[in-house]
């Protein structure tokens, strides 16, 4: 990092960074990709309000939708041949889906990657692979512009708003087909220029000061609704700038214009705000006729899930179904500190102003918990629906400004560039191994390796299969690691008496007996998984194999009842019950062994 200019440092970090995700990361693996990608493609045929066009039958490529990781149940590696077959699959006009995209919020978001869209879409005919990774690629371009810009505008703090642009949340989601990319970026342009303006020698505004400012007022309520919620930071600019050359108007006009632009994009495209089974104006009231249920429902989530929101905000992959390794969630935090400790600038910030920025901060926060319990939330539920960790992202900074200071003795400026380079690496790494090596979740994250991963978990939705003396359970499986050590099967409810047996046998598909051995009910748990050791480990890769539960002196247990899905969740095998195929799975996974020395066997 250049002692004057860390604003090429850092956005050399996200491009690098950036590109290496944006090429492995699957298509349609990134939040809500997918229903990006069919909004941008509505718009690149010239329609603006969501679903105007795609609200009719057939009128999304199936292409992206079937290439789509979200596609998968079980999150299966990807190899290369996959991905040979996926560059073959192009827009095919006469093989088209009824798709309604989720992606309701204004044009501007999706305005540049239309137009990527149209040209090597519809246009040049590029694979819809090669579409995904062009668009991701605006993005992130757009991503580091802003941030580069957000860097070199600021008076100080430049460090600590870096560190933040790097978090690897950011750089995930500024590396996919998403929005954050720009709602990230503009807002924190907007604390940047606002803190340049607040902490200014001179007397009154400069016409660019004032041109860029309301430019990036208006430009707040572009992006999704809550952006807006930033615009009380401009409380912290001194009074002095606004006596002369009545700036105030214009920075009003602006302001009301950012803020009426939500609620005009909310009249065009009203399904904005409607969701089926909610009832955002019978929740609106019940905060002034109930407003207890409101704070109830915050404490609920804050005493509850502080700590999932802090490891979203650095960062997870995949929705949600990936975190990264523990070493992340401490070096990140790590940098932030050294960010702190390594303020090159004179900290021109009052006492005052910290006190007001701290306020703005707390504000957003409260905000986000108010739009989704009226917007996302059934009326009369002690909890606030859809609240992810990123979307704190973007008023982030606000919360560190108050503590950012000059200290006596500076750190070495590489420390921090080294820490987070090398974070950044290990987060690609890391992504690397969850998509492309089977296990390789496993070992990023130092955790047992337990297959299949299941999309759609929710073991209040299984149904059950009670193991008592004339019932028989087969379920086949493709198994996908190297050394299989166990089996395991989601016990519903155990009311088994002790002594009883089940007997267990792991066979080829033919009919080959491989390993047996007895369940007994005093080792099953109440609720939960039961493991079946397979003793000695099993040679396994991508053989399919079945096993058999079987009751003992046709008596069984028959007080356990076993999990089963309510829909067909596992795609490499097949249930049978009493000889009978059943369309959806035994609740079970398969425990394996596997590590870096098995990968290089």
């Amino acid at each position: 990092m250049t002692k004057q200019r860390p604003e090429v440092f850092f956005s050399i970090l996200i491009l690098v960074t950036g590109m290496i995700l944006l090429l492995i990361t699957p298509a349609g693996a990134n939040f809500d990709e997918e229903t990006y990608v069919a909004r941008i493609w509505e718009m690149s045929l010239g329609h603006v309000i969501p679903n105007s066009y795609l609200g009719s039958p057939e009128r999304l490529p199936s292409g992206f939708y079937t290439l789509s990781y979200r596609r998968h149940n079980n999150l299966p590696a990807i190899d290369i041949e996959t991905i040979k077959q996926q560059l073959k699959v192009k827009i095919d006009d006469y093989d088209l889906m009824t798709y309604q995209t989720r992606a309701k919020y204004s044009p501007t978001l999706f305005m540049v990657q239309a137009v990527v869209m149209r040209f090597f879409g519809p246009h040049l005919r590029y694979p819809i692979l090669v579409l995904y990774y062009l668009l991701r690629f605006s993005y992130l371009v757009i991503y580091c512009l802003l941030i580069f810009l957000t860097i070199k505008a600021l008076p100080f703090g430049k460090r600590v708003f870096g560190t933040l642009a790097v978090f690897p949340m950011c750089l995930i989601q500024a590396a996919a087909v998403s929005a954050d990319s720009l709602i990230i970026g503009v807002s924190f342009l907007f604390i940047a220029w606002v803190l340049r303006l607040a902490t200014t020698a001179k007397e009154d505004f400069s016409k660019t000061d004032l041109v860029i400012l309301c430019l990036l007022i208006v430009s707040l309520g572009t992006l999704k609704p809550n952006a807006i919620f930033l615009l009380p930071l401009l409380v912290i600019i001194p009074f002095r700038l606004f006596k002369n050359n009545k700036v105030w108007i214009p920075i009003l006009i602006a302001t009301l214009a950012s803020v009426s632009l939500p609620l005009i994009w909310t009249q065009l495209a009203p399904e904005l705000l409607e969701t089926t089974g909610i009832e955002p104006a019978k929740q609106l009231a019940t905060l002034f006729t109930n407003p207890q249920i409101f704070f109830k429902s915050l404490w609920v989530m804050l005493s509850n899930n502080m700590p999932i929101y802090l490891k979203q905000v650095v960062g997870v992959a995949g929705y949600g179904y990936w975190n990264l390794p523990a070493i992340i969630y401490w070096l990140i935090p790590a940098a932030l500190v050294l960010a702190l400790f390594s303020e090159p600038a004179r900290v021109t910030f009052t006492t005052k102003q910290r006190i007001l920025t701290g306020l703005v901060a707390l504000f957003n926060f409260f905000m986000v918990f108010l739009v989704f319990y009226v917007a996302i939330t059934p009326v009369g539920v002690t909890r606030i629906e859809g609240i992810q960790g990123r979307y704190f992202l973007p008023f982030l900074p606000l919360f560190l400004l108050p503590f950012v200071f000059s200290p006596r003795k500076q750190l070495n400026k590489f420390i921090i560039g080294t820490v987070l380079t090398i974070s950044s690496l290990i987060c690609a790494t890391s992504l690397f191994l969850s998509y492309y090596v089977v296990c390789g979740y496993a070992m990023s994250t130092n955790q047992p390796c337990i297959l299949p991963y299941y999309k759609n978990w929710d073991p209040s939705t299984f149904l059950g299969i009670n193991l008592d003396k004339n019932t028989e359970i087969k379920q086949s499986a493709v198994i996908t690691c190297k050394e299989l050590t166990g089996i395991q099967v989601w016990v519903n409810e155990n009311n088994s008496a002790p002594g009883e047996l089940e007997f267990f046998s792991l066979e080829t598909i033919s009919g080959e007996t491989l390993r047996t051995s007895w369940i007994q009910s005093d080792t099953l748990p109440q609720n939960g998984w039961a493991t079946i050791e397979i003793d000695p480990p099993l040679n396994s890769l991508n053989y399919e194999l079945q096993f058999e539960l079987l009751p003992k002196d046709e008596s069984g247990i028959p007080g356990l009842v076993l999990g089963r899905f309510p829909t067909n969740e596992f795609n490499r095998g097949a249930l049978w019950v009493n000889g009978k195929e059943s369309d959806n799975d035994l609740v079970f996974k398969y425990t394996c062994s596997d590590d870096f020395s098995t990968i290089l066997k």
